[in-house]
């Protein structure tokens, strides 16, 4: 069976090592417009800020792709995929037929114009080519902003500032982490980053701001662009089934770039679980997915963060328990409905968020353990456990 991926992010590189140990003998090719191979996007600040080289980025070397049987075209771009002869087109490779297809292409990062700052001093930052490009024009540079506050944006920021750069972070809502964060859970967050001395600017312009160069970190796009080309069905994202397929037979769809019941997830959760679903469907082992819960577990400039399923909950019926220490940076809220546990955020205690993904994940009754969801992680054992023989 010849396989076909088309992206060489989490997702595509996920689907060919499940479909490599799967269905031993398969002809795998993926095929990408980056010079590099598969590189862990959270790896990306530690090259920034320099703590980690250029080599220390890829997790599986030439011998682990070979032995797996995974061929990997760099800097091919696919320019074109014609789903009735099942044949996709490449800068470099031409022609190429396949079995089955998998479009991993992704996300690309939003750009919003900023008026009054020069196109020149303005990068965006997704890959390991943004990295080196934004280091190279950095040099000796001593002032910098970054635009947005979310993970990645942070992650940016504190980058740029061990490089010894002056940096400011410029975010239009009125939080940080806006996804994953409520305000007082925010409000430590900032509060944290600001000792480490950035400055946090919270429903600002960039105008504002004096700076030798800005990063944009203001939220990403999927790569829809060549599904729509060839007429494959597109809203926000490429639209998929449980299958992870798309509307043409033969061609599937996961991670960043693909939409599922209105969702375009963006997580690594997300892209994982999917890019294993279709990988099991693609060769003949149905597996229906049925969507990721929103979690994210990080560290947001050294500080440990977690934010999993329902965080700022809307509408009636839903209750919120908090325990906070400022001092020793340490918040923690539930988010309890009809006896169930819909959402938390973590901060400060990574040792508690397993157990408290796990009582989310499988919707255990907490009814009877409230008092618990604010122990440690043996309390917390407790109630996973109990869920489990009920």
């Amino acid at each position: 069976m010849k396989i076909a991926i088309v992206g060489n992010g989490i997702a595509g590189v996920t689907a060919a090592k499940s479909i490599s140990e799967n269905l031993p003998g398969a002809e795998i090719t993926i095929f990408t417009d980056e010079e590099y191979n598969y590189y862990p996007r959270p790896l990306l600040d530690r090259l920034l800020s320099g703590s980690m080289d250029l080599n220390g980025m890829f997790p599986y070397n030439d011998e682990w792709y070979g032995k797996k049987g995974i061929r990997v075209s760099l800097g091919d771009r696919v320019t074109d995929i014609d789903t009735s002869s099942k044949k996709i087109n490449t800068s470099k490779s031409g022609a190429c037929g396949y079995d089955r297809l998998l479009l991993a292409t992704g996300a690309s990062p939003f750009v919003p114009p900023l008026e009054g700052v020069p196109a020149g001093k303005v990068f965006a930052y997704r890959n390991i080519a943004d990295v080196l490009r934004i280091r190279s024009f950095a040099g000796d540079k001593k002032k910098a902003a970054v635009i947005g506050g979310g993970l990645l944006g942070l992650e940016t920021a504190k980058a740029l500032a061990d490089r010894g750069m002056k940096v400011a972070v410029i975010e239009h809502n009125t939080r940080l982490l806006p996804r994953q964060l409520d305000e007082e859970g925010a409000s430590l967050i900032k509060s944290r980053i600001e000792e480490m001395n950035i400055e946090v600017l919270l429903g600002a312009a960039p105008e504002r701001v004096d700076a030798d160069l800005f990063v944009v970190s203001a939220g990403v796009r999927s790569n829809t662009g060549l599904a729509k080309a060839c007429g494959i069905g597109v809203q926000k994202g490429i639209l998929v089934d449980g299958g992870l397929r798309t509307d043409r037979p033969d061609v599937f769809a996961a991670g960043d770039c693909a939409e599922f019941n209105g969702t375009v997830y963006g997580i690594i959760p997300a892209a994982l679980e999917q890019g294993q679903a279709a990988a099991s469907n693609m060769i003949g082992r149905p597996v229906e997915y049925k969507g990721t819960t929103f979690q994210a577990t990080l560290k947001v400039a050294g500080i440990d963060v977690a934010s999993i399923g329902i965080v700022n909950p809307e509408g009636e019926g839903y209750e919120s328990i908090i325990r906070k220490d400022a001092a020793k940076g340490i918040y923690r809220k539930c988010v309890i409905k009809d006896g169930k546990l819909a959402g938390s955020i973590i901060i400060g205690e990574r040792s508690v968020v397993a157990s408290l993904a796990r009582i989310i994940r499988d919707k255990i009754d907490v009814s009877k353990g409230r008092d618990a969801l604010m122990g440690d992680d043996a309390a917390l054992s407790g109630i996973a456990m109990k869920g489990s023989t009920n």
